[in-house]
């Protein structure tokens, strides 16, 4: 079968334009050619249709063929009499996501969903790129070179756009990990330093590595963008995308950055190879629906803090700080008793990057929720079978079953392997976690690793209460501390405003009739912002009735809030005094160290 060429030109950058020719030959009757509405790792419709401009098509002799478009996607296009079809587009770029494309004075940043158009049928055939950059330019990709460093080879369409292309002066940094190359690709500037960079890296390959045993790659390009306030990733099966804030290499920052590399890393394995059969090959138009996304990145939001203990990165107390922060987070959300995990997974299209005010109160996250119900999995099968079986081999066996082979595998394939591995079985576990909305059970498996969750001012001595100037009865600082003030309203700042964002089902708020949009104003006649609010409030007694002053749109009212307590809310994880030596060994097996101290990196958060 025929392939398909692209030319891509950025003749004018400033203007977010990228201009396409495609080109197929043996073309022997009228062509359909369609432009993707999503892209693979992020499950919503982008509609990446409407950024293209214009398209016109012609035959090999350049006479004009007549281009029709159909519906949102798709342009048929008459037969060319030669046989050859030659299209022309231009793609309005000016997105800086991990998700889309991004062109300016400084750089291209080519998300292939979002630029190349496909030539149906023949989406299996080899596909090229060649790359007509601004003098200076280079373009750094996963893709293989064909004959010149601005020209790029894929087996498939699916394969060319898994493979971003950043296109600019961006610093490139390269390096060896088992004779194989890594690049990170980096536009802007920041406070990265270069060789810690590249040494905490090559920890948290070599941690995921020890898991599979391979690296099923011949090269893998980390592309990163610095800008302000810049946040996320993308998996390509030998590439990622990530977006971080420029001053965010040192302290948690940094460490909360390489969670993000640990985890876009893990999904070359889970995820793009290790995938629900819908996960690919892919139709572009339409949406891809899977009770699995909890498989895909639950689990690995589960491993993405454990590969930095593995690797290293973070002792065993921060990382189990961390589990406790995630279950935390999960408690003080009213969704997680509404909507079941499968189901998250499922509505991703319709739900998850679609958040509105009452997102809290009626849904959960497939990464958040997913991650903790991985964690509990894993402990599980510890459990069941004396530490001697852990998730990994879950991983492992679904790595050898289809991974490798790149197949996806079927629906509840990962339900009876992890029984298999645990030699147990675990419907009862899977009904409950995945599809019902009753509180997880964290108790008997945490106390397998002698662990258990309390309120974080118990079990540390000297600890200060939850919740700054929270005081036991009387302001005795020693007295137990009699909780935190719910009131159950998260804002957001808009013009110089405080808005209420959100509003927690069951809350005090939500009792007295606060809305999302509503601007807060006062309380008890007294001018409040978000902090003051809470220390305000902190200072009234249980049952007392505060007035709270808003605008809804231009009208001003006042709502009677009731203050309530509730215990401290933040959740710690502690050592149980009388663990067992086996519940002892389990645990530090689970938060081992898997990379030897001789290719130590400069550290994480420092």
């Amino acid at each position: 079968m025929e392939g398909t060429t692209y030319r891509l030109r950025i003749p004018e950058p400033h203007t977010h334009l990228v201009h396409v020719e495609l080109t197929a030959h043996d073309v022997r009757g009228p062509a359909r050619l369609v432009m993707p509405s999503w892209t693979p790792g992020s499950y919503l419709m982008r509609e990446f249709p409407r950024n293209v401009v214009a398209l016109a098509a012609e035959d090999g002799a350049g006479r004009p063929l007549a281009a029709e478009k159909t519906d949102k996607n798709a342009w048929r296009v008459e037969a060319p009499a030669d046989g050859t079809l030659r299209a022309r587009y231009t793609v309005y770029a000016n997105e800086l996501s991990v998700r889309t494309s991004h062109v300016d004075a400084s750089h291209a940043s080519i998300n292939g969903a979002s630029v190349f158009v496909y030539l149906e049928g023949r989406e299996g055939a080899p596909h090229r790129v060649e790359v007509e950059a601004p003098a200076g330019w280079r373009a750094t990709t996963a893709l293989p070179e064909d004959g010149s460093p601005l020209a790029f080879r894929a087996e498939s369409y699916d394969a060319l756009v898994d493979a971003p292309i950043e296109i600019g002066t961006h610093e490139l940094i390269e390096w060896e990990i088992d004779g194989k190359r890594h690049r990170w690709a980096i536009w802007g500037r920041g406070n990265h330093d270069p060789r810690r960079l590249v040494a905490d890296t090559t920890r948290i390959v070599r941690a995921e590595r020890a898991l599979f045993g391979e690296l099923p790659y011949a090269s893998y390009t980390f592309i990163l963008h610095l800008t302000p306030g810049g946040s996320g990733g993308l998996e390509h099966r030998e590439s990622t995308v990530l977006l971080a804030d420029r001053w965010s290499f040192r302290g948690v920052p940094y460490e909360n950055f390489l969670g993000l590399v640990a985890h876009e890393f893990f999904h070359l394995w889970n995820g793009k190879r290790i995938r629900p059969a819908v996960l690919g090959p892919f139709d572009y138009t339409r949406e891809a629906y899977t009770r699995e996304l909890w498989v895909v990145e639950g689990i690995t939001t589960y491993y993405t803090d454990l590969f930095l203990r593995r690797a290293g990165l973070i002792p065993p107390q921060r990382y189990l700080d961390k589990v406790a922060e995630q279950v935390t987070r999960l408690q003080g959300l009213p969704g997680r008793t509404v909507q079941p995990l499968e189901d998250a997974s499922f509505d991703a299209w319709i739900k998850f990057y679609r958040p509105d005010a009452n997102s809290s109160n009626a849904t959960i996250s497939y990464y958040h929720k997913g991650g903790l119900v991985a964690l509990l999995l894993d402990l599980r099968i510890r459990r069941a079978t004396g530490n001697a079986r852990s998730l990994d081999d879950v991983m492992r066996a679904l790595w050898d079953g289809w991974g490798a082979r790149d197949v996806g595998f079927p629906p509840g394939t990962v339900e009876r392997v992890a029984a298999e591995v645990a030699g147990e079985e675990l419907s009862g576990f899977f009904d409950r976690a995945l599809r019902g909305t009753e509180e997880l059970d964290y108790a008997a498996e945490l106390a397998a690793a002698g662990l258990k969750l309390v309120p974080a001012h118990e079990g540390r001595p000297g600890a200060p209460p939850v919740g700054a100037g929270v005081m036991g009865p009387g302001g005795d600082p020693s007295a137990p501390p009699r909780g935190e003030v719910s009131f159950g309203v998260q804002f957001k700042h808009e013009g110089g405003k405080t808005v209420v964002g959100s509003v927690l089902a069951g809350s005090p708020a939500w009792r007295a009739g606060v809305n999302a949009g509503d601007e807060l104003v006062a309380l008890d006649g007294l001018r409040v912002g978000p902090e003051s609010l809470s220390a305000r409030l902190m200072e009234k007694t249980p049952g007392e009735r505060a007035r709270l002053a808003v605008f809804r749109r231009d009208e001003l009212l006042t709502l009677e809030v009731e203050v309530e307590t509730r215990p401290p809310a933040r959740l710690a994880l502690r050592e149980v005094e009388d663990a067992t030596e086996e519940a002892r060994r389990l645990r530090e097996d689970w938060l081992r160290t898997d990379v030897p101290p001789e290719g130590a990196g400069a550290g994480g958060g420092g």
